[in-house]
């Protein structure tokens, strides 16, 4: 007898099949941009999909060579640089707050393994537009309002880099 039989779980939710993996990850990409300021664990992705924790851990893996929260953290990473060098002037508080990091010392430490530099020091670093005074309010509001278009567009970018990777 299976294991997932003695849990009485139907064998869809413990495995995928090569062939469904693009919409089991289009499923999770979906899943992840609506819900990319929550507090998501692996249990959520998982039952998103309708897979086991196991399975969806061995596809993330085949995928992108990662675990699936270490993947989205390095999304909501990505998405959070390109929010900041967007110099809306939004404090780093709602940046990650907006991008679902619960944690600034959290944030601060993955943001700086990742890019190699903090978020704070991203910040200080960018061009400031020297000519006369911008509608801070008008843009953050914009941003607000745009911000599933960032994060979509985040993670396509972000998905490509592992397209563009060659294997090892």
């Amino acid at each position: 007898m299976l294991f997932a039989e003695t849990l009485s779980i139907p064998a869809s939710q413990t495995e995928w099949r090569e062939e469904s993996a693009p919409k089991l990850m289009e499923t999770l990409d979906r899943y992840m941009i609506a819900n990319i300021g929550e507090d998501i664990t692996l249990d959520d992705l998982s039952q998103a999909v309708k897979i086991s924790k196991f399975a969806l851990t061995r596809l993330f893996h085949k995928h992108y060579k990662q675990a699936p929260m270490r993947w989205l953290w390095s999304l909501r990473a990505h998405i959070a640089r390109d929010v900041i060098q967007m110099d809306l002037g939004l404090p780093l508080m709602d940046v990650l707050t907006l991008c679902g990091f619960n944690s600034p010392q959290h944030f601060s430490r993955f943001f700086r393994k990742t890019f190699k530099q903090t978020p704070s020091t991203l910040l200080r670093n960018l061009n400031r537009e020297p000519t006369g005074p911008r509608d801070v309010q008008r843009l953050q509001q914009e941003l607000y309002e745009a911000f599933d278009r960032v994060v979509s567009g985040s993670l396509e970018s972000y998905q490509a880099s592992f397209q563009n990777q060659t294997p090892v």
